[in-house]
């Protein structure tokens, strides 16, 4: 017996078989007929979103234009496809989420191919054009940039606009504008270092004046900021759905209002140059699998690129990607910095904490909030110990300039707020249990107030990150053995939030390095990236953290913190050995012990910290136990004394040793009478001597 809907699928079925391309052209998001030349669509969106398909190719026509009917109809049948489920394509994924990521890496695709259509000359010969080498050279740079606005040279592309239009805007029209708008002139190191404009520093107010004039800029606010919107509708015209898209921001070229944060005393040592977060490989599956659904162009007898091509694509592996590098934290500056984090809380840590409890229990009964509280006022509420380092307010004062801010900082050392105060001690906890623990910075900020500890104290529960696989994106809850000290100062957080609580300060419990607002305000804010890192950046500038050679501070991250803790498994057995370490760094394997920052063959993790370790151990004069490394560079630098090396660069050397194979340093465990003892092994490949 037939079901009772058995020829209406046959009748769809016969549909398919006679017109193969018929399958695709319909979804549940495209709310339009197929062939309307603006499609109205909703895939997990609040609002309905349009696409309009009159974009401009290289030869003057457009998709519109009946000559290229191949190739629109193709674009169209991609996209439709795309969310489609990968083993029935004749049927759609259940989730709106899934197929809102799917689509948009397609349109990621799409716009890449129109925004460069003289390159691949889509007007002329359509997809059919694409072979092997322009579908890996796509696969290359979703490697090498890891979000649409990298893959589209967002910032690199308003810069390029802002330097044409300085060029052509009369000088006296940009003169009057900085004259006449207050702030465009002002540039935090913040913005000099998040500058990727590929403008000068000294030359970003002019470029805010020149956007300015030419309407680019708009008001938020009280802050100047680039007028997005119009931004892409310029530099991204002809494209399907960047150019109405809202793209990033982009800070360097905000100005005017008031500061929200306190600004970093100098600039900072350059500690990162991909992202850490999410890796290549990742990316790059998930690209490979996008770009390989154009083969079902076949399948619908409409104009595809070349089989083998697509094929090709799926062999591509990610080690051609580029790379980056993180750069390591010298082990004399983070071990001054674990030291000054343990005195600060041994010293301070209680105190602070109680006075900042009072002081909210006072702003609850008075209902001001705390920056109200000044001087003698502040005095007669806080702990005589808090008021002995020199605090006399209860907030920052933020400062606005470049002169001011260094005014800021003095003061900020001498007669530091009560706020700040306790934001360095957060940052110190940070410090010491980011060391311990080597955690990723996304898994330390998530850590919950109440429940990061055991019962016992001594157990850190924590979400894993990169833990989701068979999981269907669930993240593992974990327990890794805690250091005592690290779970004390955990400890006094948790019994600050527990107060504010009980008294009305806070609604609810939130995250554990959760932070008061700098400004004084009642806000108390849930830790995110910028917070945990500003926290840290507080720290570094009130302990005066080294400078390097060219002026530039050591703002300490938690990545580097976690090669840290590599490094203190080379230079002590504190930790127990290798069980203990992969116990605490959550792997399943030695193998990802030894990569387990990256977790692949072109990481920097263990084989940056192995490169660290010796790079030090050379420099400081250990010329005994590495003397034919020492022969192998000589050669590279004409020097035997490695002293006068720039220590980066001997680290870069040292590593790039490591990864062509023509040396190894890894440890080698033995036993004498004082038990399990370990010595770093540097063996030079094709050396008789180690």
């Amino acid at each position: 017996m037939m079901p009772p809907n058995a020829n209406t699928q046959l009748e769809r079925l016969s549909e398919y078989l006679a017109d193969p391309a018929a399958m695709f052209r319909h979804a549940r998001w495209l709310l339009s007929d197929f062939n309307s030349p603006i499609w109205e669509i909703n895939i997990d969106t609040k609002a309905n979103q349009f696409i309009d398909w009159d974009v401009m190719l290289e030869d003057g026509s457009t998709l519109l234009t009946p000559k290229n009917a191949g190739l629109i109809a193709g674009l169209r049948t991609y996209l439709v496809a795309v969310t489609r489920n990968s083993t029935d394509m004749s049927i759609e994924t259940n989730s709106n989420k899934f197929q809102r990521v799917e689509f948009d890496r397609a349109c990621h695709i799409i716009d890449h191919l129109l925004l460069n259509s003289h390159y691949y000359e889509l007007g002329k010969y359509g997809l059919e054009a694409l072979n092997k080498d322009h579908l890996i050279s796509i696969l290359k740079r979703t490697c090498d940039f890891g979000d649409p606005e990298g893959f589209f040279e967002w910032q690199p592309s308003v810069g390029k606009l802002a330097q044409e239009l300085m060029s052509v805007t009369p000088p006296e029209s940009i003169d009057q504008v900085l004259r006449d708008t207050p702030g465009i002139e002002d540039v935090t190191f913040e913005q000099e270092d998040e500058n990727l404009l590929g403008i000068a520093p000294r030359d970003l107010p002019r470029a805010r004046a020149a956007l300015f004039v030419h309407g680019y800029m708009h008001k938020v606010g009280t802050v100047w900021k680039p007028n997005h919107l119009l931004l892409s509708g310029k530099l991204y015209k002809n494209t399907l759905v960047l150019k109405t898209r809202h793209r990033g921001p982009i800070d360097a070229l905000c100005f005017g209002g008031k500061p929200s944060k306190v600004m970093r005393e100098y600039p900072a040592v350059a500690w990162s140059t991909r992202d850490d977060e999410l890796p290549a490989y990742e990316r790059l599956a998930s690209y490979q699998r996008t770009i390989y659904k154009l083969g079902v162009l076949h399948e619908a007898a409409l104009p595809a690129p070349p089989i083998l091509g697509l094929r090709e694509t799926l062999l591509y592996e990610h080690k051609l990607a580029k790379g980056g590098r993180h750069r390591s934290l010298p082990s004399a500056v983070a071990l001054g910095a674990m030291r000054k984090s343990i005195e600060f809380h041994l010293q301070h840590g209680k105190h602070l904490v109680d006075s900042f409890c009072l002081l909210a229990l006072h702003s609850v009964r008075t209902g001001k909030p705390p920056a109200h509280f000044k001087n003698d006022a502040l005095a007669k509420i806080i702990r005589k110990e808090t008021t002995q380092l020199g605090v006399d307010r209860a907030a920052a004062q933020i400062p606005t300039t470049r002169p001011s801010l260094e005014e800021y900082h003095s003061r900020f050392r001498e007669h530091p707020s009560l706020i700040e105060l306790l934001r360095v001690y957060i940052g110190s906890v940070q410090i010491v249990v980011g060391a311990l623990m080597a955690r990723r910075v996304g898994e330390l900020k998530d850590l919950k107030t109440l429940g990061c500890l055991d019962s016992s104290e001594l157990w850190l529960m924590f979400l894993n990150r990169k833990s989701t696989k068979g999981l269907r994106g669930l993240r593992q809850l974990k327990a890794r053995p805690i250091d005592p000290l690290a779970a004390q100062m955990i400890k006094n957080l948790i019994r600050m939030q527990k107060i504010l609580k009980r008294i009305g300060y806070i609604d609810s419990i939130h995250t554990l390095f959760a932070t008061p607002c700098s400004r004084g305000s009642k806000n108390f804010s849930n830790s995110t990236k910028e917070i945990f890192t500003k926290n840290l950046d507080i720290f570094c500038d009130f302990f005066e953290m080294p400078l390097n050679a060219q002026g530039q501070r050591y703002y300490i991250r938690q990545h580097q913190l976690r090669r840290f803790f590599a490094m203190l498994f080379f230079h002590t057995n504190s930790f127990g050995g290798l069980e203990t370490l992969q116990w605490m760094l959550a792997h399943t394997d030695k193998s990802h012990v030894w990569h387990y920052i990256t977790e692949s063959l072109d990481g920097v993790a263990l084989m940056g910290a192995k490169a660290q370790f010796v790079a030090e151990q050379i420099q400081h004069g250990d010329n005994k136990s590495y003397q034919n490394l020492e022969k192998l560079l000589q050669d590279r630098y004409g020097t035997a004394d490695f002293a006068l090396v720039d220590a980066d660069e001997l680290e870069d050397e040292i590593t790039e040793l490591l990864k062509d194979g023509s040396v190894t340093i890894e440890p080698v465990f033995f036993n004498d009478e004082n038990g399990e003892q370990m010595r770093v092994i540097v063996k030079v490949i094709g050396d008789d001597n180690e």
